[in-house]
């Protein structure tokens, strides 16, 4: 996900969004500036089975192979792990601007 008042970036396992209190938006570590986030939950459900099906079909080789085949445990895992990543790259995730702050800081980096 990437600012769009200050254009930084976060990665897999850092998250630049911070919530504070009980409302629905949510503000930048860097710039403090308030968002919205909005997710497409369509191609989040396209995306879910699209890795469904692949797990499955991965499955299925493995079987024929003569393999074991693949845990529940793993399939969940490599699952939720491929969802959680993508789910927060630019088709699946729309970042509104609410409201910028007054002073804008200098950009570092």
């Amino acid at each position: 996900m990437e600012c769009p008042n200050c254009h930084r970036r976060g990665n897999a396992l850092k998250r630049i969004f911070s919530k504070r209190g009980n409302t629905g938006t949510r503000f930048c570590v860097y710039c403090n500036t308030e968002v919205r986030i909005i997710y497409n939950w369509k191609k989040i459900f396209i995306l879910s089975l699209v890795v469904l099906t692949s797990l499955l079909v991965l499955n299925i080789l493995l079987q024929m192979l003569g393999w074991p085949g693949i845990t529940s445990g793993f399939a969940g895992g490599m699952g939720g792990a491929v969802i959680a990543i993508m789910i927060r790259r630019k088709p699946y995730v729309k970042i509104e601007l609410v409201n910028p702050p007054k002073t804008r800081k200098k950009r570092r980096n």
